[in-house]
Order: C-alpha cells, then structure tokens, then sequence
C-alpha cells in the first residue's frame, strides 16, 4: 500500500505530519517485541565512495537502533537501479542491515529525521531506509516527505491499517489497493 504521508504543507507541519502518520501507521501493525531489520540502501561511486558515507550510516545505527558497528552486517550488491544501456560499472549499492527487537529502536524519531533530511541539508540520515518487520512479514518504506510504501505478505497484515487509515492512502494508487481488499472479501 501506498500512503501519502506529507500533502501540500510546508516545513515543520509537514515535517510533523509525515512523522505521525508514518508512526501511526507502523504502530498498527507492529508491537513492541516484534523482531525488526533495520536495512539502509546507499548508492555509492567514484564522486561519493563509500567513505563520504558510512561513518554517517553507523552514527544513525547506534543513535536509532543501539546497535554498534560489530553487530552491522555490510554488503556490497550490484547497483539496485542498472540501466541496461549505460555503463555503471563504478556505480555499486551499499546494504547495511542489523536485527532487533522494535521496543529498542527509536522509530518515531527515526521517522522525523527521514522527513526532515529534504529540508535540512545538513542532515546525516542517509540512503533508503526500510524496516522489515520479520514478525509480521512485512517491509515499511519511507521513500520521502511524500510517502510511505507498505508490504506484506498477507493482505490480513494490511488490512487494519487499510481499513484505520483508508483516507491517507495515495490516491493515485487508491483504486488499485481497494480493488486488492475487495477481492478477497467476495
């Protein structure tokens, strides 16, 4: 599901509606022993090496999570946006990934610093950040102050959230969600 999390405000109300609709929406689903992957995705090349980054990255685990640097398992993947017909050979995505219980992670303010980084240029949040709930098989998404991407296995995850906060769902989006929830309601 997609969700629409920041609308036509400005600055700090934005900032605090991404925040709380986010918030409210992975609270719905998750609870607090839940076991977690915090996973962060980061784009790197010869004008961005990973070295500009990853102190960055760490500082976020540890402040958000807790968790040091020992307990982060690091991978280097095959750039995740290749384009067949351009050379990016140089171009390869950092993965960073740790697993926790939800009651130790920072997620409201994890959620306010991600919102925050499109207004604030010297903001360290960096890269994608998803948080798979591992409990409840599903993956949040907050691709920026716009949106929120919600995945599950079972729409029966989804569904209280569908349902509790149908308004916020991107209208774009909207016909193909509900056609999702009433067909398995027939």
């Amino acid at each position: 599901m997609r969700y629409d999390l920041g609308g036509d405000l400005t600055k700090q109300s934005r900032i605090d509606r991404v925040t709380r609709r986010a918030f409210s929406i992975f609270n719905e689903i998750g609870e607090s022993n839940d076991i977690v992957y915090l996973t962060v995705f980061v784009d790197s090349w010869s004008e961005h090496p990973v070295s500009s980054f990853e102190n960055d990255v760490y500082d976020n685990f540890l402040y958000y999570s807790g968790v040091e640097m020992k307990d982060i398992e690091k991978r280097e993947l095959e750039y995740r946006y290749k384009d067949p017909d351009e050379d990016d050979e140089e171009t390869i995505t950092v993965q960073y990934c740790t697993k926790i219980e939800l009651e130790n992670l920072k997620v409201k303010d994890l959620f306010s610093a991600i919102a925050y980084r499109e207004i604030a240029p010297e903001s360290r949040i960096v890269g994608d950040i998803y948080l798979i709930n591992e409990t409840k098989k599903c993956i949040f998404h907050i691709h920026d102050s716009r949106g929120m991407d919600v995945v599950a296995t079972d729409t029966d995850t989804l569904r209280p959230v569908y349902e509790k906060f149908n308004d916020w769902i991107l209208d774009f989006d909207r016909n193909k969600i509900n056609q999702i929830f009433h067909d398995q309601t027939q």
